[in-house]
């Protein structure tokens, strides 16, 4: 089986090296097949060329490189990415490490299971271990409910945001000519797709390291641009729903 995880990165170049080396480490003794694709989303830093001239000097070879000169967000480079993996599994996880490493040894078991076509973590989850403030379980559970107001939203998922997911290919290849979310609603996105088929799909538990980067977390215009694409999926799929509701109705 071979891991494709995609990386969209932004402003990281003090801490990509660290997640490159970890997640290389891991994947090579774990899953031996695979690619971390870093899509570098906008070429305002240093980010692009610390990468590369790493690879060269470690002689990486499952390590791809791609980006654009504008930032367009993060489920723009998410998709970028998804593009261009080449796995049986593909997948995306933040650029910094904030992340504990055992959050993807659960995924990539679970993904391994018989029928299972997507793994979400969940900070809900019994034996989840988060060290966060009660504004941010607070916010995180309010977005949980928001998409499950507004949007389809699979009836086991108690946590949207969590910066780990991993889908079968043919999943992948079902949704992603649909999605459309440049920003941070992209988890609202694929989930809200994914509901839509019968799929099976596991809930994880989720790990954060105790000694957090200072990652580039989401501002009040940011938390609103994505209830602004909640919004905007959640009319998407009432309007085709109307549509297919009237052309039911004319064509009896």
């Amino acid at each position: 089986m071979k891991i494709s995880l995609i990386l969209p990165t932004y402003k990281k170049e003090r801490e990509v090296l660290e997640q490159l080396e970890r997640l290389y480490g891991y994947l090579t003794r774990k899953n031996s097949n695979f690619e971390l694709i870093f899509v570098i989303d906008g070429y305002i830093d240093s980010t692009k060329e610390i990468l590369e001239k790493y690879i060269k000097e470690n002689r990486l070879k499952k390590v791809k490189v791609v980006g654009y000169k504008e930032n367009k967000g993060k489920g723009y480079a998410i998709r970028y990415g998804m593009q261009r993996a080449t796995g049986d599994v593909i997948g995306f996880i933040d650029a910094d490490t904030d992340i504990a490493i055992r959050t993807l040894g659960y995924a990539i078991k679970a993904i391994k299971e018989d029928s299972v076509s997507a793994v979400i973590p969940s900070k809900f989850h019994k034996n989840s271990n988060v060290e966060i403030s009660l504004k941010r379980q607070f916010l995180s559970y309010m977005l949980t409910q928001v998409n499950r107001i507004f949007l389809r939203l699979p009836k086991q998922i108690t946590d949207v945001g969590c910066g780990l997911k991993l889908f079968q290919k043919d999943l992948i290849k079902r949704v992603l000519p649909v999605l459309s979310v440049d920003r941070f609603a992209i988890d609202s996105d694929i989930l809200n797709e994914i509901c839509k088929l019968n799929i099976k799909i596991e809930v994880i538990p989720f790990f954060l390291n105790k000694n957090r980067s200072d990652s580039t977390s989401m501002n009040i215009k940011d938390e609103l641009e994505m209830l602004m694409d909640i919004f905007r999926l959640s009319f998407r799929n009432n309007y085709f729903l109307i549509r297919k509701s009237i052309s039911l109705f004319f064509s009896n």
